[in-house]
This record gives structure tokens, sequence and C-alpha cells, in this order.
């Protein structure tokens, strides 16, 4: 993943994962258009890496760092000096950094402390009706009688999340776990219980806190983006050969088994149907797709273009999904006839990640939305640094 030239224009920088396995972990490699073997650079790193100035810049755990590195050796040539600290804005599920270096001393970052999202109410019809109070919340996910929400909560503004439940009726909030990158909280059948993505695992904790939390699955790249049926069966993505793929973990009999290609599953609420993501030929091309859970049938296209997140109405014969443009859309779903309508635009959103960041928003049994939603009036503004060499260590 995320490949950048080197000055000679031959060669160029590159992260590569090969899995939990793997004891290098996350690894920065240097390739060449010239072909032979790449060169390993650092192992146990995670995340894109730029050059400029003789260093390589790259972030690691929600922080920017600058290394001198030798472009005639391909090779590191003094120690590593951190730019920030614990605020380097930096996507989950592929670790991406959001920075921009320049070799004339210019450096500019996306800051967790600037993020200025919330979750915001919408009608069906896009109309805001209010907003959550707080901020640093991601995967909202509403327990099965509304009465609950569960968020990754990055309560101290680091990047590193816990999963906490916001109570609407009483009007507190509780911590379900102590913390390092914790993600996709999905609710049991009986909203008694939450399953949740930590670093390689899938961890299960009951919401009222009267026992520890349990690890169901561990030691598998799991990607998150989990669902839970009535019947019990898990649904979440996993990284397989370098591409997404869905496995279904029972949680009777704790079996596990594949279900094929695709990512950001959800069941539907009779869980007889599974909607998902699913590739197509063309490259970035996925479609929302809706197929049987159990025994033959089509996988049936529903988007027409691209499109992620999907989720279910609460009557289980509508599917909503996030556009690349991000509106929000809907599509009638005929499940007797399994056949689905022209998908209708419902709303212009303004949440904050279209695809593959689990699902931004989720949806009451009335039908509004809560989405993870920037301001209509701002956007997360940028930070910028000049002469940022001149704090480091000259390279020899």
């Amino acid at each position: 993943m995320w490949p950048s030239f080197l000055p000679d224009g031959r060669h160029f920088l590159y992260s590569e994962s090969r899995g939990p396995d793997d004891t290098q972990g996350e690894s920065i490699y240097v390739g060449s258009l010239d072909g032979g073997s790449p060169k390993l650079i650092a192992s146990k790193t995670s995340g894109n890496t730029e050059y400029a100035a003789g260093y390589l810049v790259y972030g690691h755990d929600h922080t920017l760092w600058a290394q001198p590195f030798d472009l005639r050796r391909l090779e590191f040539s003094g120690s590593p000096t951190s730019l920030t600290s614990q605020e380097l804005d930096q996507e989950r599920s592929f670790s991406h950094a959001e920075f921009s270096v320049s070799s004339n001393g210019m450096l500019v970052f996306q800051s967790l402390s600037d993020s200025s999202a919330k979750l915001a109410w919408f009608d069906i019809a896009g109309k805001e009706l209010g907003q959550i109070g707080g901020s640093g919340y991601l995967d909202p996910r509403l327990s099965p009688d509304g009465r609950y929400l569960a968020v990754a909560s990055d309560d101290e503004r680091n990047g590193n999340s816990v999963i906490r439940v916001l109570d609407f009726t009483r009007g507190v909030s509780s911590r379900l776990t102590d913390g390092g990158n914790e993600s996709s909280p999905a609710w049991s059948p009986d909203g008694k219980r939450i399953i949740y993505r930590r670093i390689d695992a899938l961890t299960e904790v009951p919401v009222d806190g009267s026992g520890p939390a349990q690890i169901l699955l561990k030691g598998e790249a799991y990607l998150g983006h989990m669902d839970w049926s009535v019947e019990g069966q898990l649904v979440f993505t996993v990284f397989s050969g370098g591409s997404p793929s869905l496995k279904i973990y029972s949680t009777a009999d704790r079996q596990e088994v594949s279900f094929g290609f695709g990512a950001e599953a959800r069941f539907s609420p009779d869980g007889k149907w599974i909607a998902y993501v699913g590739p197509l030929s063309a490259p970035g091309s996925d479609a929302i797709f809706i197929a049987p859970f159990r025994g033959p049938g089509e996988h049936i296209r529903v988007s027409i273009g691209s499109g992620a997140q999907p989720t279910w109405a609460h009557d289980g014969r509508r599917l909503f999904y996030v556009a690349p443009d991000r509106k929000l859309m809907m599509v009638n779903f005929d499940p007797r006839t399994r056949s689905a309508a022209a998908p209708r635009v419902l709303f212009q959103s303004r949440i904050i990640a279209p695809s593959f960041s689990d699902t931004q928003y989720t949806v009451s049994q009335d039908d509004h939305f809560l989405v993870n939603s920037f301001p209509a009036d701002s956007s997360s503004p940028l930070t910028l640094i000049t002469g940022w060499t001149s704090l480091l260590e000259k390279p020899k």
C-alpha cells in the first residue's frame, strides 16, 4: 500500500502487511521500476511514508516521525525524531496518516485535536434535528430497542479509542473498555452484550459491566465491520490474500466459515439476508449487494454505481447506503420476489468517511439517522509547520 517515489524517479517506497502470523508486522519496503527483489527498510511500522530533505517521514501510533535516510545505500542513517505528539489523524482501516511533506521545509497534516465532526440527528429528508454532545465519537450503533448508543470514543483525543455506551433516557454515558485501539461495536440481539474489534481480536463485553471482556476470536487480520444476527451469528470482514472477505462465526458452536469476497456486511432484521459491499470487475467499482444468508440464491446488485456502509431499515424491506459523493441512498427490497427497486437519493450527507471506514451512521426505528457529520459551515483545518528540518539533526 501507499507507494511514493524517491527523488531518482526509479525507486519507490511502499508499505506491506503480510498478516498477523508474520513477526515483521506492517513494514516499509523500497521497490524499483527496474525490477529485482524489494528491500526491507523497517518492520513493525504502520502507514504511508514520504521522502523529503534527507529524511523518511512516516506516521506511527498517531505520531509523525522523521528519520535520516541514505538514498545511495537505501537505508536509515540515524535515529527517528518525533514531529508531532499523539495527534496525527491516522485512518484506522489501512493506517493511512493524513500528512504531506516537501523538501523546502513545509509540512502539513491533519490533527486529531482539530477534528470538528459531531454526531447529528437527521430526518429522512435530510433536515438536521439536533446533535449529541461531545466529540471524538466513531462507529455509532443504536441498541435493538433504540435506548442506547454504542460508539468508539477517543476520550483523550489521541487516536486511542475505547467502547462507550450512551444512555439516551438517563442522559449519561459509561465506558466499557480500557482502551487500546478498540472499534466497531455491534450489539447482540438481546441488547445485553457488545462485540468489538481490538487490534487483531474480536472481543465481547457485557453492557451492564457484570463481567470482564472475553476474546471470541484472535490471530487473524480482523478488519471489523461486524454485525450480529437474531440467531447469534456474527459476520465480519477479514483480509485474505490481499482482498477483503466475509466470515461467519456462530456463537452457539464457535464454528467459523467463509461467506465469500466482500466487506461491510449487515444482516437483515430477520437474519435471512446479508447486505454487503462486493467487488466488480473494474478496480474501485465496489457495489452494494444483497444475498440470502443460507442456501442457494442470486447475489442481487442494488446500487447503480459504487456504494458503501449498507444498513437495513427496521422493516427489513429497505436498505440504505452511502454513495461516493456522500449522498445517503435508499433501495426498496422485496424478499418474496427477491427483487430490488432502483435506488433513490434521500439527502446529501456530510458523513466523515464515505467508504471502508466502518459504518458512520445508524438508523432508528422511526427512520431518523444519526450521522457522524461535519458541520455545515466548516471542515477540519490543517496544521502547517514551516522549517521543520531545522529542528532535526542533519543527516550525514
